[in-house]
């Protein structure tokens, strides 16, 4: 398609098409446009041999190329069939020719694209921008949603995803990150989203460690939702700065109207209860040092330079910002003449931020050199006092009931200990073994909608409802089951390599002899046959026949 685009207005694509043709292949060009980039070869080549045998038996969609030469064709849609019959040797495909706009060309690709079960939601959110940059009056959130049968919460979601950095959309491609972790890091500022990638992924130091690892696993989604809320999320409700203020910062106006804010954007934070949560920290603070330059202006006039002051205790903040004092680094003053060392200061951080208050920074002051640089009233002190006993009695309350718990813990333990034994195992394997697992036991896969249009599969309850199934010699050998799926797993990057002998799987084959060289024969020899008949082996290694369907599938 070419890339200069000629906006008109978009009329819904008539189902009415031409006769189909046998085009040469040299004659068809592939979209520049199309939303599609990701292909997976093993399959390319599966298809190139079954067009080899059987043909290409639903035509491609393609249009007239456009400034291009006499029966020179785009192609619209059918890029596998495409790029398979090129890998198949073909001089010539079927495929109907259509005359369409650039818009109704794209649409069309989006709609083809978002049939497919395979195609990469990045793919997905590149053809759902193209059309808004293509005709944003044409194509909203709303009308894009109708066109494609998908809710605007589902449509919205995937749109952000574009604003992903490209450590993260790289880390997306290779899987390492599911819809669900990318969706959240997508919703934060650049910045932002680099410290995400770094919280998925804790063992590793930089992004190019993560990407480099083939075996790099992510933290739960929940694990980085909470880290998110904590680390990154502010509440304008604690802000020392009126939310509702134009003139405060005039290039981003007031937080109400933000689109950063949960409130203002319901259709990005749709989990978000809370309205008043800015998500863009770096705005938050340029607010705060507004207010700050506000506050200490008259000072300036009147010839002081006060001093830049934070909440922050000196011993819990790491790298200490250049100009700025922290707690502990001096002593407040009660009114500016007490001693003649006293300096004006301003706070720059915290609900405070921008009050003007006086200090003593000099050690040996007469006046101030008992005074604590750590002030806290009685009632602070009385607080902490009452909470430090709090802890410590939950703590050791804690202890003792799983004293008393061990100690009468039966030789033989009740069915309801060994289900929590086992699902508790479960549920620190982590997603991939789940998958894994539940492949194992043939669990029924139901996936459910999450709040942000994706679809999600809660293993945590499959297990709890299959253990409870279970009769005590089941979940004894389920235990020992969670304790082997780590070892399923098999690098892409390295095909070849052997079981180790001294993991857990092997180990347990040897104890229980069972003989892995003939386990892997006897599957190396189905997969043989499979290639060779109409058979196909199950996730247990047994030949079962290929299905027969009245549809064909899409070539």
């Amino acid at each position: 398609m070419s890339t200069t685009m000629v906006a008109s207005e978009v009329k819904t694509v008539q189902p009415v098409v031409s006769s189909i043709q046998d085009i040469p292949l040299e004659k068809i060009h592939e979209s520049k446009t199309n939303p599609r980039t990701q292909f997976d070869q093993s399959k390319l080549a599966e298809l190139a041999e079954n067009i080899r045998q059987h043909g290409v038996l639903q035509p491609i969609l393609v249009r007239p190329l456009p400034k291009g030469a006499a029966d020179t064709y785009e192609l619209v849609a059918g890029a596998r069939r495409y790029r398979a019959s090129k890998l198949a040797r073909r001089e010539s495909i079927p495929a109907t020719v259509r005359e369409l706009t650039d818009a109704q060309a794209l649409e069309l690709q989006v709609i083809e694209n978002v049939q497919r079960v395979d195609v990469h939601p990045l793919d997905e959110a590149q053809g759902y921008a193209a059309l808004v940059e293509l005709q944003p009056d044409t194509y909203t959130v709303e009308s894009i949603s109708s066109r494609v049968g998908r809710s605007p919460a589902y449509v919205n979601g995937r749109l952000r995803l574009i604003h992903l950095i490209a450590e993260a959309k790289q880390a997306f491609y290779e899987d390492k990150l599911t819809v669900a972790h990318a969706f959240e890091i997508a919703r934060l500022q650049p910045n932002d989203q680099r410290r995400a990638l770094k919280e998925c992924f804790p063992q590793y130091r930089n992004a190019a460690a993560i990407l480099k690892d083939k075996k790099a696993e992510a933290a739960t989604v929940r694990e980085l939702r909470a880290w998110i809320e904590r680390e990154i999320h502010l509440d304008l409700t604690n802000a020392p700065f009126d939310p509702q203020d134009e003139t405060l910062l005039p290039t981003v106006g007031a937080c109400a109207r933000c689109p950063k804010r949960t409130g203002s954007n319901p259709l990005l934070f749709p989990e978000v209860r809370q309205k008043s949560i800015c998500t863009d920290r770096e705005c938050y603070r340029a607010k705060v040092e507004a207010l700050v330059q506000i506050r200490i202006k008259p000072l300036e006039e009147k010839g002081e330079k006060p001093l830049r002051v934070s909440q922050a205790p000196a011993w819990q903040t790491n790298g200490h910002a250049k100009g700025v004092l922290y707690e502990g680094q001096y002593r407040r003053a009660k009114a500016k003449g007490e001693c003649p060392n006293i300096k004006a200061a301003v706070l720059i951080d915290g609900k405070g931020a921008g009050s003007i208050f006086y200090l003593c920074q000099t050690e040996k002051c007469d006046v101030h050199n008992r005074i604590t640089r750590y002030q806290p009233t009685p009632q602070e002190q009385a607080q902490r006092k009452k909470e430090a006993l709090a802890e410590r009695v939950e703590k050791l309350s804690r202890v003792r009931v799983l004293e008393a718990i061990r100690k009468k813990l039966p030789d033989v333990l009740s069915r309801s200990d060994l289900e929590m034994v086992a699902l508790d195992y479960f549920r620190r394997l982590g997603h991939d073994n789940h998958r894994r697992l539940s492949k194992l036991y043939v669990w029924e896969e139901k996936k459910s909608k999450t709040s942000w249009g994706g679809e999600t599969v809660d293993y945590e309850k499959m297990a709890a409802a299959a253990v409870q199934a279970m009769n005590a010699a089941d979940v004894n050998r389920f235990l020992v089951v969670c304790a082997l799926a780590s070892d399923l797993y098999c690098p892409g990057y390295n095909p070849r390599q052997s079981l180790a002998k001294d993991t857990n799987l092997a180990r347990t084959a040897t104890h229980y002899k069972v003989d892995i060289a003939s386990a892997s024969a006897a599957v190396e020899t189905e997969l043989s046959e499979t290639a060779k008949g109409p058979h196909k082996v199950d996730s247990k290694g047994k030949k079962r026949a290929k299905p027969t369907t009245q549809k064909r599938k899409r070539r």
